[in-house]
C-alpha cells in the first residue's frame, strides 16, 4: 500500500515522503480499515518539526497521522464490534499514528461507525477535534449556565468546541477576525472578540472556563480572565507538572518540565483557578457520541480545503499557516 512517512525531524518538504510499504498486519482485537479520507491537526507538523520528540519518541521511518474515516476490511478474531463493510472513524493513539496511508489496523476500542448524514470527508475532520473537545470538558466538569472564553473559534478545535459548548448550554465567547465573526456567531457563539479590532484582555472577563488552543501568552494570559474557582483548559501550554510522572519520565525530563510551566502554575496560583493540561485518548464510545450529535444536527464538521492524498505536504504548509476556517482533510478514495 502508499503511505506517507516521516523519515527525519525538520522541514515538511525534507522529510515527507511518499512510498510502498506493506499492508498492516491486524492483530487478533484490530480492525482493518480502507482509508477513504484523513484530516489533519497542528500536532502533524509539530511531530514532523520535532516539537514532541521529548515525550514521543518514534523509530523512523513511519507513517503518521491521527484521523480517518473509511471500510472495514477485516477484522480479528476477538474483534467483535464491527465487520467488513462497515463505514468507521477512528482516531489512532500515539502508539499507532498512521492514517496519512491507504489502510490502518487499529484496536477496536478507538473506532465506532462513522455518523450518517456526512461524508467520509466530513467524518475524518470530527475525532481528534472532538474527543480533545469532549475529554477537557468533562475533565473541568462543563455544564450548562457556565460561561466559557474559546480561543480561535474558527480554527479546526474552535468550530467543534463553539458547537459542542453551545449544545451544552454554556454561554460561549469566542476570539476570532472580524471576517469570521458572523461564521463563528453561526455555529452558536454568543458573543464574538474580534482580535483584529479589541484586546480580549480588555473585554471583561469572570469566565468559568477558558479554553487555551493557541498556547505562548495566551495561556498565561488565560488566568487573568478566569474567575477564583475556575479553569484554563490548555491545549498548547506546557505540560502540567504530573505529566512527568504519568508518562514515566526520567528526572531531567521532570526538571524541564518544572521549568517550562513554571509561569503558568505561578498565575494559576495567584488567580486560584485551576490548570488542566492533557494528551487526547482515542475512545470509540466518544465517538459513537459524537456521531450521534451529528446525526441529530446539534455538531457539523467545517471543512476549510481538501487536498488529494498525494499533496499532502502542501496540505501540511496550508494548516500551518493558521488561516485555515475549520478542518483540511487528505481525500484518500
Amino acid at each position: 500500500m502508499r503511505a506517507f512517512v516521516l523519515d527525519g525531524y525538520g522541514a515538511v518538504t525534507d522529510h515527507v515522503r511518499l512510498v510502498d510499504i506493506a499492508d498492516p498486519d491486524p492483530g487478533a482485537d484490530d480492525v482493518l480499515i480502507e482509508i477513504h479520507a484523513a484530516s489533519l491537526n497542528p500536532i502533524d507538523f509539530k511531530i514532523v518539526h520535532g516539537d514532541l520528540k521529548r515525550v514521543s519518541k518514534y523509530q523512523l521511518p513511519r507513517p503518521f497521522g491521527f484521523d480517518a474515516s473509511g471500510i472495514v476490511l477485516s477484522v480479528g478474531a476477538r474483534a467483535t464490534r464491527f465487520k467488513p463493510g462497515d463505514a468507521v472513524y477512528a482516531r489512532a493513539s500515539r502508539e499507532t499514528i498512521g492514517t496519512f496511508a491507504e489502510k490502518i489496523a487499529l484496536p477496536q476500542q478507538f473506532v465506532a461507525l462513522k455518523p450518517n448524514l456526512v461524508s467520509h470527508v466530513g467524518a475524518a475532520a470530527l475525532p481528534l477535534v472532538g474527543l480533545t473537545t469532549l475529554q477537557g470538558f468533562a475533565r473541568v466538569k462543563a455544564r450548562a449556565g457556565q460561561r466559557i472564553l474559546i480561543h480561535a473559534g474558527a480554527g479546526g478545535i474552535g468550530t467543534f468546541a463553539v458547537q459542542y459548548a453551545d449544545h451544552l448550554g454554556l454561554h460561549v465567547t469566542t476570539t476570532t477576525s472580524s471576517r469570521n465573526a458572523d461564521f463563528v456567531k453561526s455555529l452558536g457563539a454568543d458573543r464574538v472578540i474580534a482580535y483584529d479590532r479589541e484586546n480580549y484582555l480588555d473585554a471583561g472577563g469572570d469566565y468559568d472556563i477558558v479554553y487555551d488552543t493557541l498556547g505562548g501568552a495566551f495561556t498565561v494570559d488565560a488566568f487573568k480572565v478566569v474567575k477564583r474557582g475556575g479553569a484554563v483548559i490548555s491545549l498548547s501550554g506546557p505540560p502540567d507538572r504530573d505529566f512527568a510522572r504519568r508518562e514515566g519520565a526520567g528526572w531531567l525530563v521532570r526538571v524541564a518540565v518544572w521549568l517550562m510551566s513554571r509561569k503558568v502554575y505561578a498565575a494559576s496560583a495567584e488567580a486560584g483557578a485551576a490548570y488542566c493540561w492533557f494528551f487526547t485518548e482515542p475512545n470509540g464510545d466518544q465517538l459513537r457520541e459524537i456521531a450521534e450529535l451529528v446525526d441529530r444536527g446539534a455538531i457539523k464538521p467545517v471543512i476549510d480545503r481538501e487536498f488529494p492524498f498525494e499533496q499532502l505536504p502542501a496540505a501540511l504548509g496550508h494548516l500551518e499557516t493558521g488561516r485555515a476556517r475549520g478542518k483540511v482533510v487528505l481525500k484518500v478514495k
